[in-house]
């Protein structure tokens, strides 16, 4: 058996240090987790669709929906757009 001495200055700065490591793992893990649940919202609905789009017209935003421009999912009679898109279709509209 071998025996293993630290100083108790060495000693608590590792405990520290490891500590220090452990939070870090745990607050990276607790933003990963706020991000996947913040992914999992990314669809939205026609009113939010709209505000995003800046329109005031469904009829402009089914055009879109049916010229494939935009991700569009329905479930029932909820349709739920895709935000990732919207945005997409946003960025791709800019005149630089």
């Amino acid at each position: 058996m071998e025996l293993i001495i630290f100083e108790k200055e060495a000693y608590y700065k590792m405990m520290e240090e490891l500590m220090g490591m452990m939070y870090k793992v745990m607050r990276e893990a607790k933003e990963d987790a706020i991000d996947a649940k913040a992914k999992s919202k990314d669809f939205i609905g026609t009113k939010d669709a709209l505000r995003l789009l800046g329109l005031k017209s469904r009829n402009r935003l089914y055009d879109l929906r049916d010229q494939k421009v935009i991700e569009w999912y329905q479930h029932g009679r909820r349709v739920l757009y895709s935000k990732r898109s919207l945005i997409k279709y946003l960025e791709s509209q800019k005149i630089s």
